[in-house]
């Protein structure tokens, strides 16, 4: 990841959680101290390893600007899992396992569809034949 993915990934999981000023202070604030840890001699992939996942980050920010407890703490593990200090466990969807994963699931619904249509077509003369005799016998 570089500085730009960052603070677009930042920037997007903020987005309409924060109020627009909130959102410019806070991605400014990291794109500073990126610059600034860079200029220092660190290199750029070895700052953001140090910050971390910047939805993690947005999560933090929105609830600690929310007004909620500040208290909930997020760690993702290596499954793709985030986890809380209670213990409770989301699936993490952004990372590859989340992308395969919902590639499979578009896979199996377009197969299902497909099935589907397929048993419909398979069936329609049979069903339109039923209407016609229906209409027939309805009208005598």
């Amino acid at each position: 990841m570089d500085r730009q993915t960052f603070t677009d990934e930042l920037g997007r999981a903020l987005y309409g959680k924060v109020s627009d000023a909130e959102l410019a202070g806070h991605i400014r604030y990291y794109e500073d101290y990126i610059a600034q840890e860079t200029a220092s001699g660190r290199g750029e992939e070895e700052v953001l390893a140090e910050l971390g996942d910047p939805r993690l980050i947005a999560r933090t920010i929105a609830e600690t600007s929310g007004g909620r407890t500040p208290r909930t703490e997020y760690t993702v593990s290596e499954d793709g899992y985030e986890e809380t200090q209670s213990g409770q466990r989301i699936y993490n969807l952004s990372g590859w396992r989340g992308k395969l994963l919902m590639c499979g699931l578009l896979l199996l619904i377009l197969l299902i569809l497909v099935i589907v249509f397929h048993i419909v077509v398979a069936f329609l003369p049979i069903l339109l034949l039923l209407g016609l005799v229906g209409w027939i016998v309805r009208r005598r």
